[in-house]
């Protein structure tokens, strides 16, 4: 045994870099379901650090040539670069660089997470060790669901899933796809262990996961339960050998069936089909009035959209919100315009991988979990009773996860990402072979390796600062420092130029010092940042509309070229979204002040179309035909309004001055 783990040693470059990837996959797997909707800038970068310095050690060690590693490894590792390459091909493409550089950023250290797992761990001890410690992790994440469930009052404030269990991730179907992944895992681990003590602890773990499971009320997530739970019995049934003892098989239907009869009436009450009782933000045009499964229908479609306009690398990884924005149907076009609404995520990893990074994205994925499946199957058939085991509840806990991605995007997100591709490499580094195949020495693919996560963690860094900076500039503006604030933004624009949310944000905090009398230069500030927000990302036509507002609300220093620029800005964005009613309102303000009367008042009827309780347009029409003479159309108008809006001060005062030139 001694010799054995000197001759590893020598093999992965020392003991401090075989110790320390490893490290990294215990980090992130115990910290990332707590951080996923954290503000604060340290989280994203603490886990971008963790996976890229796994993926530093695995290329320094590769560059070396001290690797050594099965053929299915070799194999596994060439369909994650494939991965990497054509989502960086897609990221080269993006009409979003910032977002795509942020997920390249992700994705690269979850890649590095897969490396360590597949060619550096080795032994049954380690593998079961990475298996035990991802159960081990999930159970406080369980622990506050149900704590959230059968105490409401512990839900936050203005959520808007009522009596369903979140966990940290402030979502129930995030929290669903987590708790599928680990079940299945629980289980085999349970039939794998010998300790009796540590049996019954993992079984009331899997009793735990499953209470919070039923808890989030998520049917895409009950349906990738129940893949995981088929597949772990079929694979079990298929070897009988590998069976426990009838006794633990009762123990472990007891687990998963007890939760289900204790929260029986509420899962009947979520699965039977009822009429349409839409929750107080729905509208006529929205398609949830008919249930989700009529909005997911919805957003598959223009997902679909977006994929068809750019089939073979797409819209850029992480871009998806702006593929989608430009492919949508035109009711959800009028849904964003009107109540506020649109989709950041396709309800579909794999139509989310389609628009985001096209046909050889997709075909890439595939391609790797492919791969890795094959080689977990190889372990299945060939290997020990425990590791044939082991490989059993990973494939199960894989085939949870991916039947799950075809409902929601979980993948793409950290912590379900990075499950994900832990749970291929513990499948790869259990698939039977010799480890002590040592790899080709390719010095080059090692440094370009070590290259790329020296500067993710470098980039990483900055895009951390520039959040902090940027943080920093809120609070400024929140307390009237609105100088300090347009430094901070500009700051942040400095360190993270990729990022267009700090140009708009400086812009914004510009725009507020000019109107507080701080001169001209705070007014070019504001321009700049706008068109600098506008030139990292065109699929924003609320940014191109702030520009429009900033050249109509300063006429006077920008002069008629700003007035047409407004109008250039406000038609750029009408052909993107038509049915926002502030912005074609704000062209026909910008048509007025170029004294095309006839163009203003066809704009001003079209935006009184819109939302009800936006009346400006309404009495931008009774302004024109008061100045026509026309007292009563006027009059009519403002009524209108009233009626619309009684709230409206400025149609209160249009009624008071009507009043008083009739004569009433």
């Amino acid at each position: 045994m001694a010799a054995s783990g000197r001759e590893f040693q020598a093999r992965v470059g020392g003991r401090a870099s075989s110790l320390l990837a490893p490290c990294t996959l215990i980090a992130a797997l115990s910290f990332t379901p707590w951080v996923i909707g954290a503000e604060a800038p340290w989280a994203q970068f603490a886990f971008r650090a963790i996976g890229l310095t796994a993926f530093g050690v695995v290329s320094l060690n590769e560059m070396r040539g001290a690797l050594a590693r099965s053929r299915w490894a070799a194999s596994a590792t060439m369909g994650c670069i494939l991965i990497v390459a054509t989502s960086g091909l897609s990221a080269a493409v993006s009409i979003n660089r910032g977002k795509s550089l942020e997920a390249m950023l992700n994705l690269l250290a979850i890649a590095g997470l897969f490396l360590t797992a597949a060619i550096v761990l080795r032994g049954k001890k380690f593998f079961r060790g990475v298996a035990l410690l991802e159960v081990l992790a999930a159970v406080p994440v369980a622990a506050v669901g149900i704590a959230q469930h059968f105490r409401p009052d512990l839900v936050p404030a203005g959520n808007s899933y009522p009596g369903r269990a979140l966990g940290p991730f402030g979502q129930p179907n995030r929290l669903g796809g987590y708790l599928i992944a680990l079940i299945p895992l629980a289980l085999a681990l349970s039939f794998s262990i010998q300790d009796r003590l540590l049996r019954l602890g993992l079984l009331l773990a899997v009793f735990a996961f499953t209470l919070c499971l039923v808890a989030t009320y998520s049917r895409g997530a009950w349906i990738g339960f129940a893949v995981g739970l088929l597949s772990l019995a079929a694979l079990l049934t298929r070897w009988p050998e590998l069976m426990p003892r009838p006794v633990w098989i009762g123990a472990a239907l007891v687990a998963l069936l007890a939760p289900a009869i204790l929260l029986l009436p509420s899962i009947l009450s979520r699965i039977t089909p009822k009429p349409s009782a839409a929750p107080a933000w729905n509208l006529p045009i929205d398609p949830e009035r008919e249930g989700s499964g009529a909005m997911r229908r919805a957003v598959w479609s223009g997902s679909v959209a977006a994929f068809a306009a750019r089939p073979v690398l797409g819209w850029g990884i992480g871009a998806f919100r702006e593929g989608y924005d430009r492919s949508k149907s035109d009711p959800l076009k009028r849904l964003e315009a009107v109540g506020g609404r649109t989709a950041d995520q396709a309800h579909n990893y794999y139509l989310e991988t389609l628009a985001e990074r096209g046909v050889l994205g997709l075909a890439a994925f595939l391609t790797f979990v492919a791969l890795c499946a094959a080689a977990g199957l190889a372990a299945f058939r060939e290997g020990t009773p425990d590791s044939r085991l082991l490989a059993a509840g990973l494939l199960a806990s894989v085939a949870a996860l991916l039947v799950h991605a075809a409902l929601e995007d979980n993948v793409s997100l950290v912590p379900h990402g990075t499950l994900l591709f832990a749970n291929l490499g513990l499948l790869v580094a259990v698939a039977p072979g010799s480890k002590d195949v040592p790899s080709r020495r390719v010095r080059w693919a090692g440094a370009a390796g070590v290259l790329v996560a020296v500067l993710g963690i470098a980039v990483s860094g900055l895009s951390a600062m520039a959040a902090t900076t940027a943080q920093d500039g809120v609070k400024a503006t929140a307390v009237g420092r609105l100088d300090e604030a347009t430094a901070r933004f500009a700051a942040a624009t400095r360190l993270a130029p990729w990022e267009e949310l700090y140009a708009a944000g400086r812009g914004k905090a510009a725009e507020s010092s000019a109107r507080a009398g701080r001169g001209s230069a705070a007014l070019r500030e504001a321009e700049s940042g706008y068109r600098r927000a506008i030139a990292l990302n065109g699929s924003d036509p609320v940014t191109r509309h702030e520009l429009a507002r900033l050249y109509l609300s300063h006429a006077t220093e920008f002069g008629s070229a700003g007035i047409a620029s407004a109008e250039r800005e406000l038609r750029a964005a009408l052909t993107q979204n038509p049915h926002y009613a502030e912005i074609r309102n704000d062209l026909g303000v910008a048509l007025l002040a170029q004294g095309d009367r006839a163009g203003a008042r066809a704009e001003f009827r079209a935006a009184g179309e819109g939302r009800p309780e936006f009346v400006d347009p309404l009495l931008n029409l009774a302004v024109l035909a008061q100045e026509d003479g026309n007292i009563a159309e006027a009059t009519r108008l403002v009524a209108i309004a009233i009626e619309r809006n009684p709230g409206s001060a400025r149609a209160a005062r249009m009624r008071e001055s009507l009043e008083v030139r009739s004569g009433k």
